[in-house]
């Protein structure tokens, strides 16, 4: 049990330093700044065009096309950003998991409640010795897992980056309204 706390920890503290350097070389930027402003105001307008029970069909619909394509510009520009970011942060991860196998390389540092499908034991057990039980966790497996849960933890209490918003198409979202659309 002591290794698994300690695995989470170290895995906190990755996750950390991940959004450390996420915020020093993208967030705080004077540009991405701009960016964000500008897709959480097109966001608004977009709403508020939407909820518009006004007439002008054509015209209505235009502006609500311009306006997610100002969207979409503005969120493909923080994406491209966003990429030199990504690369750092991968390093560090990698290096990370690297030192997680060499520290601790054969220790169980977990054991599931179940014993885990054949085709996911190759991830539980990585780093294991193959006479280890069927339902014990390697370091590596429980640094993961906690280094995804931390990370989507800190995205969403520190919310540095865009906004979410539906990044899904329309046709997905809401299919109601594209059936109506394509019936007329």
């Amino acid at each position: 049990m002591h290794g698994f706390v300690e695995v989470l920890l170290l895995s906190l503290v990755t996750s950390s330093l991940s959004e450390t350097i996420s915020y020093l070389l993208v967030y705080r930027t004077e540009e991405f700044q701009r960016l964000k402003s500008k897709v959480i105001q097109s966001e608004r307008k977009l709403e508020d065009e939407k909820q518009t029970t006004g007439g002008g069909g054509k015209h209505r619909q235009r502006r609500i096309e311009g306006i997610e394509a100002q969207l979409s510009a503005a969120r493909s520009k923080a994406s491209s950003i966003q990429l030199r970011n990504m690369l750092v942060v991968g390093l560090v991860q990698v290096a990370s998991i690297y030192c997680v196998n060499s520290w601790y390389n054969g220790l169980v540092v977990g054991v599931l409640p179940f014993e885990p499908l054949a085709m996911f034991r190759g991830l539980t057990h990585r780093g294991l010795p193959e006479d280890s039980p069927a339902n014990a966790c390697s370091a590596t497996f429980v640094f993961v897992l906690g280094g995804l849960i931390f990370k989507a933890l800190l995205d969403r209490y520190l919310q540095l980056g865009l906004p979410k918003g539906s990044s899904l198409p329309q046709w997905l979202t809401n299919p109601d309204d594209t059936i109506t659309a394509n019936k007329r």
